[in-house]
């Protein structure tokens, strides 16, 4: 028997908002944030790009009970235990707060409901806590050697410990793991958390991803790089995915959680849910550690596969959540992608670009925008691309300059769209070559 994966939870954690209401309430009027850095231990004049998109006020402490034990964790286990704990209550899961003081063991928090046993975790993460790691890395060379070193550096910076402090917080014994795909890796953990429902190993996952850069060692690599937006002086239009003004993405943070459940788990419960995960497309440029393939064959062929997987064909597909990260090559790659996959088609599908508004999260942006996609079929409104001002209908890519690579498709620029959406794909494409297609359905009461 067929076992089909329904979305029943989702926990925003991002610069926009945090919550279901407060993020969509931005992400639909789009209202992005937008600011200089403010890094306090190296001087700023020496970044070429100083935007990014931070949750500025963030304190934990003040959403739940119990939660002054993660003061000691990185930022990104932080954002993956809040956005958990929303998606979980969202989802409609009692949390009975625990304290640790039960036989269970550690747990905060039992998830009534649901058997710990088949309930697993699978996040994205492409990056190691570095709040946690450089600090204490400082102290040993300050101190040539160990003295000052917090003993909790090694086990708070394994790349896993998202995924394991969430298990543990909410006493989740089935599958944990954690993906690093780059900008890919939330999209990769939904679709393997998809796929441990269909093959009956869990009945209830945790996926999607969480990401916590905006500290000066991160931002500094991709600054190095020329990745980042300069527009220093207008932060908020920095972010323009598809425009001919766009240079450079804007480096965001916080994660993106969905409750992933087995369709009749959830209707056995009486869960609502937001639509069902019906297929998902993998696939790897494996062509350059950062620039993409400029002929996006592996990119086309991870959508041909979501879309064959999910019995879908190009012409019932109603929104594209695109990857669109506003810098030079991906917005005219990823547009020749959608006309590839689509065919003439691809004019009549709207597309609009979450990192507009909360920037570029990495590997929490899947998540993100996967919630967004989500929203969108149950709302029936489409979020804007912000700030597309200026079509770029004049792009040759001098790699493939036979291709037709204009920014000229149907981007939903500036203002929200109310449509009617009952299918939607988002799809990832991240450093590395590394894609990833998720598509959604709506399901029928």
């Amino acid at each position: 028997m067929q076992r089909h994966v329904v979305v029943t939870g989702i926990g925003p954690v991002s610069s926009i908002g945090i919550g279901r209401e407060a993020f969509w309430e931005s992400a639909v009027n789009g209202k992005g944030y937008f600011r200089n850095i403010d890094f306090d231990d190296v001087e700023l004049e020496q970044y070429k790009s100083r935007v990014c998109s931070p949750i500025d006020g963030f304190n934990p402490q003040d959403m739940f009970e119990g939660a002054r034990k993660l003061r000691r964790t990185g930022k990104a286990t932080q954002y993956t235990v809040v956005g958990t704990y929303l998606a979980l209550k969202d989802a409609g899961f009692s949390l009975r707060f625990t304290d640790g003081q039960e036989k269970n063991g550690p747990s905060m928090y039992v998830t009534e409901g649901i058997d710990p046993a088949r309930s697993g975790v699978i996040l994205g993460q492409s990056m190691s806590n570095a709040d946690i790691l450089i600090p204490n890395h400082r102290k040993f060379i300050e101190h040539n050697g160990p003295k000052r070193v917090n003993p909790l550096t090694l086990p708070q910076s394994n790349c896993n410990v998202g995924a394991s402090t969430t298990a543990e917080w909410f006493y989740l014994k089935g599958t944990n793991l954690t993906i690093a795909t780059a900008c890919s890796s939330a999209t990769h953990a939904i679709g393997t958390a998809a796929l441990n429902i269909m093959q009956g190993i869990e009945d209830v996952m945790v996926t999607g991803g969480a990401e916590a850069t905006l500290g000066s060692y991160f931002f500094s690599g991709f600054d190095i790089i020329n990745a980042l937006s300069r527009r220093n002086d207008e932060p908020i239009k920095a972010s323009r995915p598809f425009d001919r003004d766009r240079d450079g993405f804007v480096l965001g943070e916080g994660a993106g959680i969905l409750i992933l459940e087995e369709l009749g788990h959830a209707k056995k419960r009486g869960a609502r849910i937001y639509g069902e995960l019906a297929g998902f497309g993998f696939s790897a440029d494996a062509y350059n550690i950062v620039a993409p393939d400029p002929y996006g064959r592996a990119s086309i062929a991870a959508i041909k596969r979501a879309l064959a997987m999910s019995k879908v064909s190009t012409d019932e597909v109603e929104y594209i959540n695109a990857h669109g990260t506003s810098t030079v090559l991906n917005d005219p790659n990823e547009s020749f992608i959608v006309k590839e996959a689509f065919g003439e088609y691809a004019y009549k599908i709207p597309i609009s670009s979450s990192k507009s508004m909360f920037g570029h999260t990495i590997g929490a942006a899947g998540g993100l925008e996967s919630i967004i996609t989500l929203l969108t079929m149950e709302q029936g409104v489409i979020t804007p691309t912000i700030n597309h001002e200026n079509p770029d209908l004049d792009y040759v890519d001098k790699a493939a300059p036979e291709l037709d690579k204009r920014c000229n498709l149907d981007y939903v620029p500036r203002t929200k769209r109310e449509q009617s959406v009952g299918i939607a794909i988002t799809q990832s494409f991240g450093f590395g070559g590394q894609n990833g297609v998720l598509v959604f359905k709506k399901i029928d009461d």
